[in-house]
């Protein structure tokens, strides 16, 4: 699939001049592909900079869309399959962010 802008947004920011940001992402692409230069191409025109925090959320079939679809019970098609934090290396001259490979976040549910 390809980087979707919707998918994105800004959680909070600490703002200063040496404030960061945190954002989320879903997506059902892999984290690998997430991660790769270039992938979120707007960064810089949506404000993302230097070590700002991104936490992707990877789902299974579709990315939730309302906030009703994020509520929707466990084994449903929609479902949570991995999340990771990324950290922004860099913003290339184009605007697109630079990621790092990210931390895993264990899902489990016992």
């Amino acid at each position: 699939m390809a980087y979707t802008p919707a998918s994105l947004g800004m959680v909070s920011n600490s703002g200063g001049p040496l404030g960061m940001s945190t954002w989320t992402y879903d997506t059902v692409d892999t984290n690998s592909t997430v991660y790769a230069i270039g992938y979120i191409s707007d960064a810089l025109e949506r404000g993302m900079q230097k070590g700002d925090l991104v936490y992707v959320r990877i789902w299974t079939t579709a990315t939730p869309t309302t906030s009703a679809e994020m509520r929707t019970a466990a084994g449903t098609a929609n479902i949570l399959t991995a999340m990771y934090i990324h950290i922004v290396l860099g913003i290339s001259t184009a605007g697109a962010a630079d990621l790092t490979n990210g931390l895993a976040i264990t899902i489990t549910n016992s």
